[in-house]
């Protein structure tokens, strides 16, 4: 079975619902195959439709806030008692980014939600997912994130991060 070759798991994430998604799977998949989870959050450094630079400033603070963000996944695992969690941030073209750092780790599988939080940008040039799961050497499993429909009729997030 896939689950007993896994290992190491990259679960890239943007905060999006999806990728909240993408994470909880993954942490169901390294609990069941005694992996380990990194959880990336790609700083991007450059705009797709400018030569706009970025202050440092504003690097400060996007760090600051994924700091926060990868935090929170963090938390959410060490409720589930599973610790198996690192995270670390990398700057650049996350389109990019994530397929380099998938095929240069030691991973057996990528955990991705299926779209972020760019629309106009993924409509245009593609999105995080699709361009991962075209340039990586290791399987990739997409996630997308879905509202659970209880029978009483409400709409319930489950386990929300």
């Amino acid at each position: 079975m896939i689950l007993d070759n896994i290992q190491r798991i990259l679960v890239p994430v943007d905060d999006s619902e999806n990728s909240k998604a993408a994470f909880r799977d993954a942490v169901e998949i390294a609990m069941r195959s005694n992996a380990t989870i990194d959880v990336l959050s790609v700083i991007a450094d450059d705009y797709v439709f400018s030569d706009l630079r970025v202050s440092e400033t504003d690097i400060n603070e996007m760090k600051k806030r994924t700091l926060e963000t990868l935090k929170k996944y963090e938390d959410y695992g060490k409720a589930r008692n599973f610790n198996d969690i690192h995270t670390f941030t990398s700057f650049g073209n996350p389109r990019r980014e994530v397929a380099k750092i998938a095929n240069e780790g030691d991973y057996q599988l990528v955990v991705i939600g299926a779209t972020g939080k760019g629309a106009v940008t993924r409509a245009l040039v593609g999105s995080v997912a699709e361009n991962t799961v075209r340039l990586s050497k290791i399987p990739v499993l997409v996630v997308k994130w879905y509202i659970k429909l209880l029978k009483r009729g409400a709409y319930h997030v489950s386990n929300s991060i």
